[in-house]
């Protein structure tokens, strides 16, 4: 049996969801009036019925379809700009699991019942989620601690729906589908995403790292892991008893807890490039001394030093309304998919600059910027790396939630001296013995392996060895007319062969007749006629496309 057939279950049921969605999106667009219907997240109206139902299809089919809705949320590169608001309003309501399913998954990661490997254990979540949910617990110390539990029988749903998800998406490639979203890219980036996030030990590393960066912040708290009681499937830390951003909004300002969470966002990904993916208010604690906590290390990004490079010199030319920076920059981060027209560009570039920076302290919109960034790629065929959209999305839900505790912040003059100080320390580098003495000893063996490659190459070149490659670029118009000149060769050879074969039958009157005339001659004749008809009406359209 294929692996098409064993999976045939559930490509019924994510065709059954598609369709039904899809008739209920149509029915509304045909519908000259709507019925009434409340607006499915709170202060926001309806948007374009066939997104909607879209993201309403992948909240039914489950956890595997939403993350990848929640990936694509951030991806307006890959999929339309309204497609990708939509699914950013995509809600992860799973029921929690029963206590007899939380035992055994314990049992199953830890070897032993959750009464005996803590001394206290809640079986009441305190939040629930499609990969997994959280519990508080005791350990035999005395440390409270929160224990993530994965859900059962996960990895099988993941398998099951990523091949479904590729299948469909090697149909649709060559589709209206396929010409409009980046197919391969989107499933190649999301298995990678995935099958980070079911892996607890993934999540619990960079807790650690995050620990560690933020050692010069004291006021800025990660919980510590016990490895004792992690494994792949089970992730133990600290539990932080404070309250959510989420429970905080509506009681007055907190201009240090704005900036502080800023520099949380920021400072990591100065000094090792790295930055918490999902900054939602579910994520952030507010915890006692004007701390800040942060939880939920399932998505982490990742950039390398040349991003951030760029990244610092964004954030230092906007604070000096430095309309060349920006524009290079941008050109630096992306790359050009045809000729760019540098006055246009610089001409746009300005009026973004001046639209969000152009009102004063406290009105400079780093969101806005980015936003503005991606619509200038857009314009001018700058193709901008996935990297950007991640840190993007993660810069403006930083600053959406910073501006609800501080509407007068000023984003730039909280992340200018961190950019500037990453700057200097590529002034001033600092090499350890260790990696010195390892970069030397690279550089003399390279220098030492010189002359044995030379040595090499001349003598490959004395043998007639020496093989060159060349690449022709721009030549696909002229493969493409020599391909409708052999074509038309083809063509005419073949159906002047079938007029000849009918003359000569004709000439030699072989079967039956008619008027005189062979009928198998004129059937010879008569299609090559319309042979030749239908060939060079295909040929006018391949020469259209």
């Amino acid at each position: 049996m294929t692996r098409h057939y064993r999976y045939l279950q559930r490509y019924t049921e994510v065709a059954t969801v598609l369709l039904r969605h899809g008739w209920q999106a149509y029915c509304e667009t045909r519908s000259r009036r709507a019925p009434a219907r409340r607006p499915l997240v709170t202060g926001r109206e309806p948007g374009d019925p066939v997104y909607r139902h879209l993201r309403l299809a992948f909240e039914e089919l489950g956890p595997v379809f939403i993350k990848l809705g929640q990936l694509l949320s951030t991806r307006p590169d890959l999929i339309p700009a309204e497609m990708a608001a939509e699914f950013s309003y995509l809600q992860d309501r799973v029921r929690p699991l029963a206590p007899d399913v939380i035992r055994q998954q314990v049992f199953r990661e830890l070897g032993t019942a959750p009464e005996k490997a803590f001394s206290y254990f809640d079986y009441q979540p305190l939040a629930a989620a499609s990969i997994a949910q959280v519990h508080k617990a005791r350990l035999p110390g005395g440390q409270e601690v929160a224990v993530k539990v994965q859900r059962p029988q996960l990895d099988g749903v993941v398998v099951t729906d990523l091949a479904v998800l590729e299948n469909l998406g090697r149909r649709f490639k060559g589709t209206v589908v396929g010409r409009i979203c980046a197919l391969e890219e989107i499933l190649a980036t999301f298995r990678r995403q995935i099958e980070r996030e079911l892996d607890f030990t993934v999540e619990a590393l960079a807790m650690e790292n995050f620990r560690r960066l933020y050692r010069e912040f004291p006021q800025i708290v990660v919980p510590r892991v016990y490895w004792d009681y992690t494994t792949r499937g089970l992730l133990t830390m600290d539990y932080l008893a404070g309250k959510r951003l989420s429970d905080w909004y509506g009681k007055g300002t907190d201009c240090q807890r704005a900036a502080l969470l800023i520099k949380a966002l920021l400072a990591p990904f100065f000094q090792e490039g790295i930055f918490h993916g999902d900054p939602h208010p579910g994520n952030i604690l507010f915890l006692p001394g004007g701390r800040l906590g942060l939880i939920d290390f399932g998505i982490v990004g990742r950039l390398d030093e040349d991003f951030r490079y760029q990244a610092a010199r964004l954030i230092l030319g906007l604070q000096e309304r430095d309309l060349q920076a920006v524009m290079e920059v941008t050109l630096k981060l992306g790359k050009p998919m045809a000729a760019v027209d540098y006055q246009a560009l610089y001409e746009d570039t300005a009026e973004l600059v001046d639209r969000v920076t152009g009102m004063g302290k406290g009105d400079v919109n780093l969101a806005g910027l980015l936003l503005g960034m991606v619509e200038l790629a857009r314009r001018h065929s700058i193709r901008m790396p996935g990297t950007f959209f991640v840190l993007g999305r993660t810069i403006m839900e930083g600053e959406s939630l910073a501006r609800r505790l501080d509407p007068s912040l000023d984003l730039v003059q909280v992340s200018g001296p961190l950019a500037a100080s990453y700057l200097r320390s590529r002034l001033r580098p600092n090499p350890t013995p260790g990696r010195t003495y390892h970069r030397a000893a690279s550089t003399l063996q390279d220098l030492l392996e010189l002359p044995r490659d030379i040595s090499r190459s001349l003598d490959k070149l004395a043998r007639g060895q020496l093989t060159t490659i060349f690449v022709h670029r721009g030549l696909e118009t002229l493969y493409h007319r020599l391909d409708m000149v052999s074509a038309r060769l083809s063509a005419a050879l073949i159906v002047a062969a079938l007029i000849g074969a009918g003359a000569l039958i004709l000439h030699a009157g072989a079967g039956p007749k008619t008027g005189g005339l062979s009928l198998l001659g004129l059937g010879v004749l008569g299609g090559a006629l319309i042979l030749g008809c239908l060939w060079a009406l295909l040929l006018k359209v391949g020469q259209k496309e």
